[in-house]
């Protein structure tokens, strides 16, 4: 995975590389136990959590505080915040189980730079938010509305092929290395600076 890793733009340090393999292997323990994610092998979880996370790591360079939207086992929250120490994530999911686990992730990989949310999106209230971002949730539009009170500068979206895009957005493919899948980024604006 560190070649993958290498080969999408990130140079990775050994201690960044070993919290990602500790977030997979706390994965595959909670997982076997709690159903976090659907995805049970490994290799899957490499690629289509932690290598599709970091993909976009791009859209995230000049952020400082990064919302991370029904982020489930932590993706892409976790992955970014590991290659990113100096941006703060906010993590947010409803679920209590995800939520335990990711208390006990961050714990163990030491990120002072994640703060968790067990909440509802329409009940939080982080100021100056950078970006917002998701992974496979709702529809793009759905999100927005639901939002929008945040005042983001931008929204980077993980989407898929079929997802509709914005008037307004742009939509560029990434690269995800290992996959078999199209892999989107759905850019849309924000408040106006």
């Amino acid at each position: 995975m560190r070649d993958e890793i290498s080969s999408i733009g990130i140079a990775i340090t050994d201690e960044m590389y070993e919290q990602l393999e500790t977030t997979l292997d706390m994965l595959g323990e909670w997982n076997s136990r709690h159903n976090l994610t659907r995805l049970t092998e490994r290799r899957d979880q490499e690629i289509y959590h932690v290598l599709d996370s970091l993909s976009g790591h791009m859209y995230f360079k000049d952020a400082k505080v990064i919302l991370d939207i029904g982020t489930g086992a932590g993706f892409p929250g976790i992955p970014l915040a590991i290659i990113y120490p100096d941006k703060q994530f906010h993590l947010v999911d409803s679920n209590g189980k995800k939520i335990a686990y990711l208390r006990q992730l961050v714990a163990k990989l030491g990120l002072k730079n994640v703060t968790l949310h067990h909440d509802r999106i329409e009940n939080i209230s982080i100021q100056h938010v950078s970006v917002i971002t998701a992974r496979a949730l709702s529809s793009p539009n759905v999100l927005i509305k639901m939002t929008e009170k945040l005042q983001p500068k931008e929204y980077v979206l993980y989407v898929g092929p079929n997802c509709e895009a914005l008037e307004g957005s742009q939509v560029h493919p990434i690269e995800v290395p290992g996959s078999k899948k199209s892999h989107y980024i759905m850019l849309y604006p924000g408040r106006a600076e």
